[in-house]
């Protein structure tokens, strides 16, 4: 007959594991699911409480303390605090940009070569690095079905411009976000942000291509009432609504590498027009009550940022 132990002092045994033991614990749990919950009401039943079990390391510990069947099954997949939140992205909005004459106007005399046609340069409007800002947003939508609140500890977010070209470049940031009366708010990353033990989750250090600084900062303004948004209600939804820029610099030399092309058009009389590919992706990071530090994934989203004769403010 299995051994059945009550949650409160399962809970306490699980916190008291070792690492390494606890990644036992989840295997030898995950394959007891398998064996002693039959179908459990559904062929996907078990299949999910595995994937709990192994994200999670939640359960009955299949060292040997063994299952006490569907019932047992249902204390742990109830709202318990061991259920990861849902997470939704929105796709990248481009929200402050140059028009692509201040584009060309700058890059002229930069990547104009021929004779002739750079003297054309000297009659576009002059145009400083400072005029070539971008910035843009996304909106985050989490979901918690537990019936206890839950923390949200960072955001990483990561992208692409010109994907799938040989001028792609990728970016990555990673936030932390706050408590509602933390008066030093302002979404650095704390000690260990934005990584997991997971192994289908993508951590920072995934991004190790990255362009440093591409993604410079988080746009102020109402950026520290939206890190302050770090706590799921039981049941509750938060939408993070977050701005960010675009490193000056790093913007400017992936811009170039694509300037030609309108540079010439608009000095032979022509209207340019730049599209720019953008791919996002990341993850959120959460605190369950009986899991710990847990990451959910979201994206790949992908969109295409359009650059004409309109500067975006």
């Amino acid at each position: 007959m299995p051994h059945t132990l009550g949650l409160a002092h399962r809970r306490a045994l699980l916190k008291s594991l070792e690492p390494a033991d606890r990644a036992q614990a989840a295997s030898g749990a995950a394959e007891g699911a398998k064996k002693s919950t039959g179908d459990c009401g559904g062929a996907r039943r078990p299949q999910r409480a595995a994937r709990i079990l192994g994200h999670a390391w939640v359960l009955g510990l299949g060292l040997g303390l063994g299952f006490g069947g569907c019932g047992l099954l249902d204390e742990f997949t109830q709202s318990d605090g061991s259920t990861p939140p849902a997470v939704q992205a929105s796709q990248l909005q481009l929200r402050k940009r140059p028009s692509i004459t201040q584009l060309a106007s700058y890059y002229c005399p930069i990547v104009i070569t021929d004779p002739m046609l750079r003297l054309g340069c000297a009659f576009l409007p002059s145009v400083t690095q400072a005029d070539l800002a971008f910035q843009f947003g996304i909106s985050i939508t989490m979901h918690n079905p537990n019936n206890v609140p839950v923390p949200a500890l960072d955001v990483l977010l990561a992208l692409k411009l010109f994907q799938g070209q040989d001028t792609e470049a990728l970016g990555a940031i990673c936030l932390s976000l706050c408590g509602a009366m933390d008066p030093t708010c302002d979404g650095k990353p704390k000690p260990g942000a934005c990584a997991s033990t997971q192994t289908d989750i993508r951590n920072l250090d995934d991004f190790a291509a990255r362009i440093p600084s591409l993604i410079s900062d988080i746009v102020s303004g109402n950026a520290e009432q939206e890190l302050r948004k770090s706590t799921l209600l039981a049941g509750g939804d938060v939408n993070l609504n977050l701005s960010f820029d675009l490193g000056l610099t790093q913007a400017i030399n992936v811009f170039q590498k694509t300037a030609v092309q309108y540079v010439t058009t608009l000095l032979s009389g022509g209207t340019p027009m730049l599209s720019v590919p953008v791919s996002a992706e990341g993850s959120v990071y959460f605190n369950l009550p009986v899991v710990g530090r847990l990451g959910v994934a979201y994206g790949p989203l992908t969109s295409t940022w359009q650059i004409d004769s309109t500067i975006l403010q």
